[in-house]
């Protein structure tokens, strides 16, 4: 008898702890059903309508329970007991709602789930748009927003996803006349914007407020070599990091913004898009017509360093004396450096270097005519060149748009010569000169991703033209080298004294 009774118990206990799981298991899932009204716009005007719509869970809560309580509780204003919950709030700040779900069962209630919602109350919005890889500096002017009952409507992009962006429908649609676009932004994120948008077109004409780190009147040449002849930008103001909070006195008209500006003494650059450029700086007129055709800031850039890169291939081989291959290859290279990274694009090098060594082994074998042979070898590598590509951009190590197809265009023109030396008998005797390309690459990479240069030559492009003489003072040249100081040091020591 007593063990029947323990038998009982157990198998009662069992029971319990079943049901409890089960009921456990059902607020969980309840709860995981009330995190989708998180999705709900939790930023909202003041004396705008809040209006949150329960009665779908209501009706798949009803089929378990025939009656469901809904409790709406906010500090100090009076309990809403429904499953829609309709409020307009009349004061400013983030509010607290807490929402508990009841079941019904012989006049007692029992809690099935419960969350709780924050809705931030504003007075003034700002349509905002910030370079990705600026999220943590920006922290303290989101905090900054909200004190000062400022909804910013936060829009992170880094240069890619710009391409995909709809401008149209999210940005463009809710400006009105005097209202702005606040975009804070480092290296090229501006650039990539502008030229983005002048594809779309825009029907109304935008006031943008532009934040950026670096010297403002240092981007001022660059920035108007950009924005002249954009119809459609109304007003631009380029202001410092420093003078970023004085956004939050005027949220929403850029005139009262610069009036502000100004009589506080903040510095900042009031941009003209109706200028236009002289004829007589073609180089800049050159970079804005490119830019109202849609060419990233790169792409541009890489255009632009061409002419600096075939100056310093001179100064390498008849100044300091330390000759790479060819004139192209080391400007090739130095450009698959800048577009795709250094690492990746030294794996794509040692690929490159690798196949062709093997392919010469095999080639030796054949008497073939030239043209047919370096074209077969040439098709093999821009095979090889577009597999390893696929690789980088399915691991997503590597990004490319639409206008980087001029990049490839230029491998494929390097590709003869290089693939000629290495598949060649006197391979060898370049080992050298392929040795000095690598170092030039190297050198030139590095001093040119020096974001003041490259802010210096954007800004400037007519400085191009000085390199006319100083190359001509190169071709000029009988001196002594750098290297061959060091070569006949011992000569030179010996003649001096």
């Amino acid at each position: 008898m007593k063990l029947f009774l323990n038998k009982i118990k157990y198998f009662f206990f069992i029971f319990i702890l079943f049901f409890s799981v089960l009921n456990f298991s059902f607020a969980e899932e309840n709860n995981k059903n009330l995190l989708d009204i998180l999705k709900i716009n939790k930023n909202i005007s003041i004396n705008k309508n809040l209006e949150i719509n329960l009665e779908k869970i209501e009706s798949n809560l009803k089929k378990q329970w025939e009656k469901i309580l809904f409790e709406w509780n906010i500090p100090w204003e009076k309990t809403i007991y429904w499953s829609t919950f309709k409020k307009k709030f009349k004061t400013f700040w983030e509010k607290e709602i807490n929402l508990n779900i009841y079941k019904i069962k012989w006049n007692n209630r029992e809690l099935i789930a419960n969350t709780k919602i924050y809705i931030f109350v504003y007075k003034n919005k700002i349509i905002s748009i910030f370079d990705k890889s600026q999220k943590k500096e920006i922290k303290d002017f989101i905090l900054k927003a909200k004190e000062s009952w400022v909804f910013l409507e936060l829009v992170f992009l880094d240069n890619f996803e710009i391409e995909k962006y709809n401008f149209k429908e999210k940005i463009f649609s809710k400006l009105d006349k005097n209202s702005y676009l606040l975009v804070w932004w480092t290296k090229d994120f501006i650039f990539d914007i502008l030229s983005k948008i002048n594809t779309l077109n825009p029907n109304s004409k935008i006031n943008f407020v532009w934040v950026s780190p670096f010297n403002i009147f240092l981007l001022e040449n660059l920035l108007q070599n950009f924005i002249s002849n954009k119809t459609w930008i109304n007003k631009a103001l380029l202001l410092p990091e420093t003078s970023k909070f004085e956004i939050l006195k005027q949220p929403t008209n850029i005139e009262k913004l610069e009036n502000d500006l100004k009589t506080n003494n903040y510095n900042y650059i009031n941009l003209n898009s109706k200028s236009k450029i002289h004829n007589f700086l073609f180089l800049s007129k050159f970079i804005n017509n490119l830019s109202n055709f849609g060419f990233s800031i790169n792409n541009i850039y890489l255009i632009l360093i061409i002419p600096f890169l075939l100056f310093w291939v001179s100064v390498f081989k008849h100044l300091i004396w330390l000759t790479p291959a060819w004139i192209l290859i080391p400007i090739a290279s130095t450009i698959l450096f800048l577009k795709i990274w250094f690492i990746y694009s030294s794996i794509i090098l040692i690929i490159f270097f690798i196949t062709n060594l093997l392919l010469s082994k095999i080639i030796q074998k054949y008497n073939m005519h030239y043209t047919p042979k370096v074209s077969m070898l040439v098709i093999i590598n821009i095979i090889i060149f577009i597999v390893t590509i696929n690789i980088f951009i399915n691991n997503k190590l590597i990004k490319i748009d639409i206008n980087d197809i001029i990049f490839i265009i230029l491998f494929v023109l390097i590709a003869e010569k290089l693939v000629n030396i290495i598949t060649s008998k006197e391979f060898w005797e370049y080992k050298l000169s392929l040795i000095n390309t690598f170092i030039f690459s190297i050198f030139s990479y590095l001093f040119f991703s020096i974001n003041f240069i490259k802010t210096f030559i954007l800004a400037y492009p007519e400085i191009i033209i000085i390199l006319i003489p100083f190359t001509f003072i190169i071709w000029r040249f009988t001196g002594l080298r750098v290297t061959e100081y060091f070569r006949f040091k011992e000569i030179i020591k010996s003649i001096e004294e």
